[in-house]
C-alpha cells in the first residue's frame, strides 16, 4: 500500500469518528434539554409553587452533605445573596439549619434537616404521581431502556463527585 491510500483512510476515518462524536454531543444536549422539559412539568403538574432553586438545594445537602453557602450558591445557580435569602425561607420552614463553618467562623454552613429530608421524599413522591399518566403507554421494553438510562445516569454522577 502507497502512503496515499491510507491518508484518504486516515481522514475518512476522522469524519466518521466526528460524526460519531457530533451525534454523541447532540444527543447529550437532548438528553439536558428533556429532563429539562420534563422538571418543569412536574413542577406544573404538582401544582407546587416552591422554587426549583429550593429543591435543588435541599436534594444537593441530601446527597452531598453539609455545605457552605457560597459553595451552595454557585452549586443551586443563584447568587449567594439570593441563596441567603432561600436559606433564610428554609430554616424558617425547618428544612434546612443554618450553623457556624468549624474551620471559618464568619462562614455559614447549611445541613439537611429530617424535616427536610421527609420534604424531598414527600415532593419526589407527587411528582411520581403527577407525572406517572404521562409514562402510562411505555412498555415493559420502554421501562426496561428507562431503568438503564437512569442507572447509567446515577453512575456517572458517582463518577463526577
Amino acid at each position: 500500500m502507497t502512503a496515499r491510500p491510507r491518508t484518504a483512510f486516515a481522514i475518512y476515518i476522522h469524519k466518521l469518528y466526528s460524526r460519531l462524536m457530533d451525534n454523541r454531543r447532540q444527543l447529550i444536549v437532548d438528553l439536558v434539554s428533556q429532563t429539562q422539559r420534563l422538571t418543569r412539568l412536574a413542577a406544573q403538574a404538582t401544582g407546587n409553587a416552591t422554587p426549583a432553586s429550593a429543591w435543588r438545594l435541599l436534594a444537593i445537602l441530601e446527597t452531598e452533605g453539609p455545605q457552605r453557602v457560597g459553595a451552595l450558591a454557585s452549586a443551586v445557580r443563584v447568587s449567594q445573596p439570593a441563596l441567603t435569602q432561600l436559606a433564610t425561607h428554609l430554616v424558617e420552614q425547618g428544612l434546612v439549619a443554618k450553623g457556624s463553618d468549624p474551620t471559618d467562623a464568619r462562614a455559614a454552613v447549611l445541613t439537611l434537616t429530617d424535616e427536610g429530608v421527609t420534604a424531598i421524599a414527600d415532593w419526589r413522591a407527587e411528582i411520581g404521581g403527577a407525572l406517572s399518566p404521562y409514562f402510562a403507554s411505555l412498555t415493559d421494553e420502554d421501562w426496561s431502556h428507562l431503568a438503564a438510562t437512569v442507572s447509567l445516569l446515577s453512575s456517572l454522577d458517582k463518577e463526577l463527585s
